[in-house]
């Protein structure tokens, strides 16, 4: 459903995708990596992968093909918005670790603009700028390309997503020299939003389901069995599984979204834009306030149901990201560290 050029079910995917990755990161460390607390731990890791799939999803779906007449003109665009704040998170994780007496080395500073520094959860900034870097590559292809092309090109991405399955039984060469080599990694998601976004209404919700529920199986298979598998490898970010998974997200939520009638004033509408619009802010801050604030805080170190805590912890972490970053966005300078701008936007209306 599209109101005020918004398209709400993307908002309502970015939202779920914001809740999915603190909730990934909300177990607090332990030494019990057994039973039904690492039963836990790893169902979380599990459910929670689809989300950097649906983000890179949505931008595919939102900016694929480009629109602006030049590239330049894109670039300065886009990746301004994702240069400065990752620049931003880059000086505070890494000003963090001074203060807590952490030695950061002047390779570490160098390294910042080829890699993430400070924290591993900015890994995600520097892959989103190299797909706005290829979008204007890719762009006139888009904007040409049949239906039938586009299912050639996820076909052939789909197949390297299953090397860690063939691997069990065959000679894969995942190298650069790979026959499918220029057919790997990330930009398939951006390309699978761009496709769901025009053709996904014929994927039917059963098709779907039927994916999740292969999904589903797989880890349950493999855990009952007892096989030792790289679960990295098999179930991660660029598995076939979570493909499967991100599908099926996107066909539940637009799917429902298409037959509940919004109303653009309406509070839960402005409540869902708005949590999507400060996403970036909340993926790039909710480390900081769960893993320096949180994870020390005395009351909840005492909680004695690990499910619980967790529970506790991704609830407060995710509240209280929305709530600093939706302060920062009614500042002059909200748009450098967390890409949003609560006054530009008021400005627009």
């Amino acid at each position: 459903m599209q109101n005020s050029n918004r398209i709400i079910s993307l908002d309502v995917i970015r939202v779920l995708a914001c809740l999915m990755v603190v909730l990934m990161h909300s177990p607090m460390p332990t030494q019990q990596s057994g039973g039904l607390i690492g039963l836990m731990s790893s169902s979380i890791s599990y459910f929670t992968t689809p989300c950097i799939g649906l983000f890179f999803m949505v931008s595919g779906a939102l900016l694929l093909p480009i629109k602006e007449q030049t590239a330049g003109r894109f670039m300065r665009k886009r990746l301004g918005k994702v240069l400065a704040p990752t620049l931003s998170w880059t000086a505070i994780y890494l000003i963090i670790k001074l203060l807590i007496g952490t030695d950061i080395s002047a390779f570490t500073w160098l390294s910042i603009p080829f890699s993430a520094q400070g924290n591993g959860v900015l890994w995600f900034m520097y892959t989103l700028a190299g797909l706005y870097l290829l979008a204007p590559v890719i762009s006139p292809w888009l904007a040409k390309a049949s239906e039938k092309e586009l299912r050639m090109y996820l076909l052939l991405w789909g197949v390297t997503l299953c090397y860690p399955l063939l691997k069990l039984a065959l000679d894969i060469n995942e190298s650069n020299t790979g026959i499918l080599y220029y057919f790997t990694g990330y930009a398939g998601y951006f390309i699978l939003g761009y496709y769901m976004m025009h053709y996904g209404q014929k994927i039917k919700v059963p098709w779907a389901t039927a994916g999740f529920a292969i999904s589903l199986s797989a880890v349950t298979i493999v855990k009952l069995a007892g096989w030792e598998v790289n679960f990295y490898s098999l179930f991660w970010y660029l598995s076939i599984f979570v493909a499967l998974m991100c599908i099926f997200w996107w066909k539940i939520i637009t799917a429902i979204c298409s037959r509940i009638s919004f109303h653009v004033h309406h509070m839960s509408v402005k409540w869902i834009t708005t949590i999507s619009n400060l996403s970036f802010g909340i993926y790039l801050s909710h480390i900081a306030i769960m893993r320096y604030w949180l994870w020390d805080t005395q009351w909840i170190a005492n909680i004695g149901s690990y499910f619980i805590q967790t529970f506790v912890i991704a609830i407060l972490t995710f509240i209280f990201s929305a709530v600093f970053c939706y302060a920062i966005s009614l500042l002059p300078f909200a748009s450098y560290l967390i890409g949003y701008s609560s006054k530009k936007n008021i400005a627009k209306r």
